[in-house]
C-alpha cells in the first residue's frame, strides 16, 4: 500500500451512487477501485488499497442466507481493521462493520428512519459528524465491544469508531441528485409505509446537502499525510 494506491469502494447495487466520493477523491488525487461482490467481483488484497469504503444497499447485513457474499465482506472488513487499513462503512456498510467486529445488526427497534435528520456528535467527536443529514434505513446495530459512539439522532446511533474503522448509519455519500435517484427508485415503497415523498423532495430542495460531502472529504483527507482521522 502506498499513496498512489486506490481507495476500494464496495457497492451493493449494480450502479451505486459515487458522485460525492468520486468528487472528493479527485480533489485529493486519489483513484477509486469499485467492486461489487454481489456480482462475483473479487475484492483486492488489502496491500493494494489505501482505504476501503463500504456503501449502503437494500440488503440486511444479517441475512447471509439470501446474500452469501456478505460473509466475505465482513471477513474483509475484519481483516482491514486488524491491518489498520482506514475503512468507512455507510448505512449497510456500518451494519456490516458492526457484525465484522463483534457487534450485531438487527431490524431497527424504532422503525424506518428516512429523510433529513438532526445528527448530534457525542462529546468531542468533532464538527463533521454534527448537522442535518439524509437518512434511509430500517435496520440498525449494536456496536462492537470497545467501539466509541460518535454521533446519535433522536432514534438511533448514527456513527461509531473502532481503530481504523469509522461507521456511519446516515448517508453523507449522497448529494441532491443521489437522493433524488433513491427517492425515484424507492418512492412507491416509501409511500406504502406512509412516508410523504413529495414533502421529502421539497425538503431536499431547500436543505444543504454539503455537510455530507464535507464529512466524506474529512475522511478521504485523513488518508493523506498530516491529516487526522475523523473520530479517532
Amino acid at each position: 500500500m502506498n499513496d498512489s494506491s486506490p481507495v476500494l469502494v464496495i457497492g451493493h447495487i449494480d450502479e451505486p451512487s459515487l458522485e460525492v466520493v468520486r468528487r472528493v477523491a479527485e480533489t485529493h488525487d486519489i483513484s477509486l477501485l469499485v467492486k461489487r461482490p454481489l456480482r462475483g467481483e473479487a475484492l483486492p488484497p488489502l496491500d493494494d488499497v489505501q482505504g476501503v469504503v463500504v456503501l449502503g444497499g437494500p440488503q440486511s447485513a444479517y441475512d447471509e442466507r439470501a446474500h452469501p457474499y456478505l460473509a466475505e465482506e465482513k471477513a474483509y472488513i475484519a481483516s482491514a481493521h486488524a491491518a489498520g487499513v482506514p475503512t468507512l462503512g455507510i448505512c449497510l456498510g456500518s451494519h456490516l462493520a458492526a457484525e465484522a467486529l463483534g457487534g450485531k445488526a438487527h431490524a431497527g427497534e424504532s422503525g424506518l428512519e428516512v429523510g433529513f435528520i438532526d445528527v448530534v456528535a457525542v462529546d468531542d467527536a468533532g464538527e463533521p459528524l454534527q448537522g442535518r443529514f439524509f437518512s434511509f434505513h430500517s435496520d440498525s446495530m449494536h456496536v462492537p465491544p470497545g467501539a466509541t459512539a460518535l454521533a446519535v439522532s433522536d432514534r438511533y446511533i448514527q456513527a461509531w469508531g473502532l481503530g481504523s474503522v469509522l461507521a456511519i448509519q446516515f448517508h453523507p455519500d449522497l448529494d441532491r441528485d443521489g437522493i433524488e435517484t433513491l427517492l425515484g427508485l424507492e418512492g412507491e415503497k416509501l409511500a406504502s409505509f406512509g412516508v410523504d415523498v413529495d414533502a421529502l423532495r421539497e425538503e431536499l430542495r431547500v436543505t444543504d446537502a454539503a455537510p455530507g460531502e464535507r464529512l466524506i472529504g474529512e475522511w478521504v483527507g485523513s488518508l493523506c499525510p498530516g491529516r487526522v482521522h475523523v473520530g479517532c
